[in-house]
């Protein structure tokens, strides 16, 4: 069984990216942060440690690369799979996202039975 840590600041993306997770797994942890610095909050006072990060690129205060390059500096966080996850289509964000040390980028997809699959996707590549 997956525990999956999902940090955005928009509460909606949040219940639709938990929706797309319980469909691929429905065993699944699904665990969620309103922003980086809860995120971070949450990660460094042992709330459980996720087998996954899906981290929003554009939230208010601190960003999604803002977000990665702490817990890529942080030796108890730094080696969690951590994907990118946005509407984004920009190679600039993409690069971006590679230089702050991304495992993968995930597009938010309009279309829900996509972003399911692309979800059930990141699942298999990183096993819990």
């Amino acid at each position: 069984m997956h525990t999956v840590l999902i940090v955005d600041d928009d509460p909606d993306d949040i219940e639709l990216a938990t929706i797309a997770l319980e469909a691929a797994e429905p065993d699944i942890n699904v665990r969620s942060a309103l922003g980086g610095s809860a995120a971070l909050a949450l990660l460094r006072d042992g709330g459980g440690r996720p087998d996954l990060i899906l981290l929003d690129m554009k939230m208010l205060g601190m960003n999604g690369f803002e977000t990665l390059r702490e817990i890529r500096a942080d030796l108890h966080l730094r080696d969690i799979p951590v994907v990118i996850v946005t509407s984004s289509d920009l190679e600039s964000d993409r690069k971006a996202a590679d230089s702050a040390g991304a495992n993968s980028f995930l597009h938010k997809a309009v279309n829900m039975e996509q972003f399911s699959r692309d979800i059930k996707s990141l699942l298999e590549r990183y096993p819990g």
